[in-house]
């Protein structure tokens, strides 16, 4: 995942995750900020959607979990960061949050 940083529509840093091990208490977060028993297909655009909300509805959420992802971003540099590339992320997050529960919920004990 790449988050590009701006400074008047010039990319001025680029910030990588090629993998990224969430923490429980963000991950947390995130699922109950989407509410999972609201997804009925997993469809692209249900997910896109979901992330959205997440976006909406909990902004300390997301600036937690870009800090989670990408070390050393600041709260600066994410209010310099286009609402479409940290669509893109959270769409990824979305999908590993579901993929991990699915996980979880499969397993045996």
């Amino acid at each position: 995942m790449k988050l590009p940083i701006y400074e008047k529509k010039r990319i001025v840093k680029t910030y990588e995750a090629d993998t990224y091990d969430l923490m429980f208490g963000v991950l947390e977060d995130v699922a109950d900020a989407i509410k999972l028993d609201e997804l009925k297909s997993g469809s692209d655009a249900e997910i896109i959607k979901m992330a959205g909300k997440l976006v909406i509805q909990s902004m300390d959420t997301v600036k937690g979990l870009l800090k989670d992802m990408f070390e050393g971003i600041t709260d600066e540099e994410i209010k310099n960061a286009r609402v479409s590339d940290i669509a893109a992320c959270l769409v990824d997050v979305v999908r590993f949050t579901i993929n991990q529960l699915s996980k979880g919920f499969g397993s045996k004990n």
